[in-house]
């Protein structure tokens, strides 16, 4: 393993509570230069910051809404139907009553976006979250500057659709989420999510969306929001107008471990499980795509996962393409630990190719998480987690 000469860290939890309010993207991109330093390497895992009681309390009623009030709902839905099985009947009626507020809950019209709020720097502090970048990469030297915009640096070459590959899936990857905020000021695009379509009809959890702005996972939605149109053109985007025409223009988010990467999480253990489907990098060929492979340490630290050893919860998820489990974390709650999280990533340039061969996939499939693993192993040591494997 190669040391290292040229890596930074961009520290986003220093991000000042105006950041998103500043009158120019030039004044954000100042404040992101002066959060960025030279990467110290570590010898264990990182400190977390301190934060105030407000972006605590912010960032914590977010974790209970989203995760807690899917798990609260299910446990009231268990003891109404085995009460109703047992002989008491005005369960049935307290049955209605919980259907009733479910479809509110599921239907009622939420807020659009919440990307660059106040929640998204509480949640950023929360994680003390920071992002890791090889300055001698082509590919990767000019995040967190204001040379993303500019069309003829080598992050936007050709204005190539961009593939995001978010590891590990873990219960929750909130690093991931945490991206979705701030990726406009370290790759100079806004990003869409793949995600079971359910997941915006559960109620709680269908607030993620305002984060990640969440679209079908079928190939003909992936494709739809890779060939969505592309400017590089900085000016403007301060109005919302003009910033809802770019929403996630060429750029998807999504985790390749899926269901079986969250059902196999293990507190302080990095594991990636990548099943033999390669749907995804056949569309990243065909589009000519940029993959970047991301690694979000911390992710595994987050949740503990209440382990069903007969499996029927998985068998479930699988069928319904969602996540069904019981978990915890903070306070034994549905609220993640404090644990830092840093992202790595190494992008990879697909060549596009209209109709490319089962050979010609898999080989992107090999370069992508090849990829990914040797910057894992390069840069675990400047991301506060160097004896993971």
């Amino acid at each position: 393993m190669s040391e290292k000469k040229n890596v930074d860290v961009i520290q986003l939890w220093k991000l000042p509570n105006n950041f998103f309010q500043l009158e120019t993207i030039e004044d954000q991109f100042d404040v992101i230069k002066s959060i960025t330093v030279k990467a110290p390497k570590t010898t264990g895992v990182r400190s977390r910051t301190s934060i105030s009681l407000y972006d605590d309390f912010l960032a914590a009623s977010f974790f209970l809404i989203t995760l807690g009030l899917p798990m609260l709902l299910a446990f009231c839905y268990t003891v109404c139907i085995v009460s109703y099985i047992r002989g008491q009947a005005d369960y049935l009626s307290y049955l209605g009553y919980l259907i009733a507020i479910n479809l509110v809950l599921s239907l009622h019209p939420k807020p659009r976006d919440l990307r660059h709020t106040r929640l998204a720097l509480a949640i950023i502090r929360y994680f003390t979250y920071e992002i890791v970048i090889d300055r001698d990469d082509p590919l990767t030297k000019d995040m967190g500057t204001i040379d993303v915009f500019n069309p003829n640096t080598k992050c936007q070459y050709k204005h190539n659709p961009i593939v995001c590959l978010a590891c590990p899936h873990g219960i929750f990857n909130y690093g991931a989420i945490i991206w979705c905020c701030i990726s406009k000021w370290i790759i100079g695009r806004e990003q869409y999510t793949g995600a079971a379509s359910v997941v915006q009809y559960v109620p709680g959890l269908r607030y993620m969306n305002c984060l990640i702005w969440a679209i079908d996972v079928d190939r003909r939605s992936i494709k739809k929001c890779l060939q969505k149109p592309y400017s590089s053109d900085k000016s403007g985007l301060k109005n919302e107008k003009e910033r809802s025409k770019m929403r996630g223009a060429g750029m998807l988010g999504m985790v390749p471990d899926g269901i079986l990467g969250a059902f196999r999480c293990k507190v302080g253990v990095d594991e990636l499980i990548i099943g033999k489907r390669r749907g995804l990098m056949r569309i990243c060929a065909e589009e000519g795509a940029t993959v970047y492979g991301a690694w979000f340490f911390g992710t595994t630290d987050m949740l503990t996962v209440v382990q069903d050893p007969f499996g029927i919860m998985e068998t479930i998820s699988r069928k319904l393409q969602a996540g069904m489990m019981f978990f915890y974390g903070r306070f034994f709650l549905p609220i993640p630990r404090r644990v830092p999280v840093t992202l790595v990533c190494k992008p990879y340039e697909c060549e596009k190719n209209a109709a490319p061969t089962k050979e010609q996939v898999e080989d992107i499939h090999q370069n992508v998480y090849g990829g990914l693993l040797k910057v894992y192993e390069d840069l675990k040591i400047y991301s506060g987690y160097p004896d993971r494997k």
